[in-house]
């Protein structure tokens, strides 16, 4: 057809075989990946000592370098809790890790940003859990963004 661009693809039309292919082609391009966090308000009680494990990237993805980005801002002060924040995990050629990042205060306003760069290996999810340390969270809220970048 004349001044035809590009192909219309009716959606459902695509076979899942097909799908998962195309996806796969496209695992290593760079850009946001897994499932981003744009939370209003997370409950206090996501913060305890044992944390509320968050998964941003599921076990099976793509090998390869990936920035995890956190903007967390307290928007009702915490009560009880010591401190709260934020651990990165992942995994990589050599083992597991974890990167702790703790907010320096607990009241409102008070605000992380974290910025880093992972190698995973793909084999184990990349993970930001919200935790408190010595005592759980009695009160409070906090406004969280999550994501991740493949960068290659």
């Amino acid at each position: 057809m004349p001044g035809q661009i590009g192909t219309l693809v009716k959606a459902g039309a695509l076979e899942a075989d097909t799908l998962n292919a195309l996806n796969s082609a496209f695992s290593s391009t760079a850009g946001v990946v897994g499932t981003p966090v744009n939370a209003t308000a997370v409950p206090f009680g996501n913060y305890t000592t044992g944390g509320t494990v968050v998964t941003l990237v599921p076990a099976g993805s793509a090998a390869g370098t990936y920035r995890v980005n956190i903007f967390a801002v307290v928007t009702t002060t915490f009560v009880t809790a010591t401190t709260v924040g934020h651990t990165i995990g992942w995994t990589d050629d050599q083992g597991a890790h974890t990167q702790a990042n703790a907010l320096s205060a607990l009241t409102a306003g008070t605000f992380q940003t974290v910025s880093t760069i992972v190698r995973s290996t793909g084999a184990a999810a990349i993970t930001v859990t919200e935790i408190a340390t010595v005592a759980s969270a009695t009160a409070g809220a906090m406004a969280l963004s999550a994501f991740v970048e493949r960068l290659v």
